[in-house]
């Protein structure tokens, strides 16, 4: 027994509904594609390097190096590994070797070695107070080797501000550094 296939009665349209049927079929097998498993669009920028596959061009984010808040154990917790002070005098020791530059956070202008002494001889400055960093990066993941590697581009190093009573209010600009690649 031969089994039909029967179209309800679009009256008129009937004739349309194949060719219309027909020409959606061909289109969506032509625009099939093979699935790679890389993200495109908004979720992935697909660019493969050496470090693997580029999943964020440019990302920034604020980190925060210093606890202001010293019954914040989570934070405490956090930080704990983290050599605050080898990681803010090698950083101002590579701007003073031109292994990285500074910059005036509002007008770009690059400081020179003699200005950011000038910063660093300020009454009340001191290393302890730049409590967060601002970096600007590229990702990379590679899932073949199971990694993620970052490279940092700039980092904006953010100084300690506090109220009038005494209180952490949050952080300001001290400047921007860009790291030499």
């Amino acid at each position: 027994m031969q089994k039909h296939f029967y179209l309800p009665d679009f009256g008129t349209l009937k004739h349309l509904l194949w060719p219309v049927l027909l020409t959606c079929i061909v289109i969506n097998l032509a625009c099939a594609h093979e699935d790679t498993g890389v993200s495109s669009g908004d979720e992935a920028v697909p660019a493969d390097t050496v470090f693997g596959t580029i999943v964020a061009d440019t990302i920034t984010y604020e980190v925060i190096i210093r606890n202001s808040n010293p019954d914040d154990r989570w934070a405490e917790q956090c930080l704990s590994n983290l050599n605050h002070q080898a990681l803010i005098s090698n950083i101002f020791r590579m701007i003073r070797e031109g292994n990285a530059y500074a910059y005036e956070y509002e007008t770009m202008e690059r400081l020179t070695n003699r200005q950011l002494e000038k910063i660093e001889s300020e009454t009340g400055f001191d290393y302890n107070e730049i409590g967060m960093i601002q970096f600007t990066e590229i990702w990379f993941l590679n899932p073949d080797k199971s990694t993620m590697t970052k490279k940092v581009h700039s980092m904006v190093l953010g100084y300690n501000f506090y109220t009038s009573d005494g209180e952490h209010f949050g952080y300001k600009p001290l400047f921007r550094v860009e790291l030499k690649s």
